[in-house]
């Protein structure tokens, strides 16, 4: 299968997502030839998961006062913060009919093995783990998602958290973790 790569520097949240559903949608039609995105966000983000009620996953006020962009991802998942040390990876390949949800773990699974190789060859021992996650040393670096286009065509995303400012993340994203931690009183505010 041919693929095109199109690699991208410091693209705010909104291009970056909408370029990856247009390309997908094209892929589904045939205007496109399959597609891997590799980028960086100029900013920092918030970005919520298709499924997800950004109320309840950002502090948007925080958001606000910090000039922290908020998007929405066409693939689920959870909340994440994205900035310039983190790597977006976006894959748009064109459906198959049996692509459907109820196979996403599987096919999360799959797309996830070129990173998996990937961490591997460098010495990075990964391994996919629960549904849509990929862990070193039972750690997530790496969230998964996958959305199935109106034109059959499939997008999978990938977050990598190179660097990833754990402060900031703490204060964007309302996290049971940092529930966790005002519980124990590790976190102040």
């Amino acid at each position: 299968m041919d693929l095109r790569l199109i690699i991208q520097d410091n693209v705010t949240a909104s291009f970056g997502l909408s370029a990856d559903e247009v390309i997908g949608e094209r892929v589904g039609t045939g205007e496109s030839v399959p597609t891997l995105r590799l980028y960086t966000y100029k900013s920092h983000c918030g970005l919520v998961g298709r499924f997800q009620n950004i109320q309840n996953e950002l502090r948007l006020d925080f958001c606000k006062e910090n000039n922290i962009t908020v998007n929405r991802r066409p693939t689920g998942g959870g909340a994440i913060i994205m900035g310039e040390g983190q790597l977006g990876l976006a894959l748009m390949l064109p459906g198959h009919a049996e692509d459907t949800y109820s196979r996403a773990r599987d096919l999360m699974s799959t797309l996830s093995e070129g990173i998996i190789k990937g961490l591997n060859e460098l010495g990075v021992n990964a391994q996919f783990h629960n549904k849509n996650d990929i862990m070193v040393n039972g750690r997530k670096i790496v969230g998964t998602g996958i959305h199935r286009a109106h034109s059959g065509s499939l997008l999978f995303h990938a977050s990598t958290l190179v660097d990833l400012d754990v402060k900031l993340m703490l204060q964007v994203l309302n996290t049971p973790l940092e529930k966790d931690l005002r519980q124990t009183g590790i976190c102040h505010h």
